[in-house]
């Protein structure tokens, strides 16, 4: 009797164990998404128009004979640039779950930096070489709209 009795009461306490796991984990929402943030898409947005406008400057209002695409002439806006895309890694490095977003910014930043580099080593840049430079970072800001996209959806589903 005295088994049944003590059977009995590890079954109930099992099964009060047991419900209050879960609902401590219904109550849980795991998060396995940084959340949407509306300023770094409006960060991103601006920060790619003034490279696209950049570069499109560089192409259409400068030559490449007479010097007139020396590094020395764009050195204050490539710096001015890179302190944007540092501000952009250094805010996705913070957030939680943000692992792809700020791996897209490292890339940008890298590419960022290298290509400045080649400039200053070259002291010139070719229109071929300002296309691909604006094509490359224009995916890349591509790719950073469509992460904080993602984050939109996955943390609000459309229903």
């Amino acid at each position: 009797m005295k088994t049944m009795l003590l059977q009995s009461r590890f079954k109930i306490q099992s099964l009060l164990i047991l419900l209050a796991l879960s609902l401590s984990f219904i109550s849980c929402k795991v998060q396995l998404v940084a959340p949407y943030d509306d300023g770094m898409v409006q960060q991103i947005e601006t920060t790619a128009k003034e490279i696209d406008r950049f570069y499109l400057i560089m192409l259409e209002v400068t030559a490449e004979e007479e010097n007139g695409r020396a590094y020395q002439i764009f050195q204050e806006q490539y710096i001015n640039f890179e302190v944007e895309l540092n501000s952009l890694l250094t805010k996705n490095k913070v957030k939680p779950v943000n692992e792809h977003s700020a791996r897209i910014c490292e890339i940008t930043l890298q590419l960022w930096r290298k290509y400045k580099a080649e400039h200053k080593k070259q002291d010139y840049l070719s229109d071929g070489e300002i296309k691909l430079n604006r094509k490359t970072f224009d995916d890349l800001f591509f790719a950073m709209l469509s992460a904080e996209k993602g984050k939109q959806i996955a943390n609000n589903p459309p229903e």
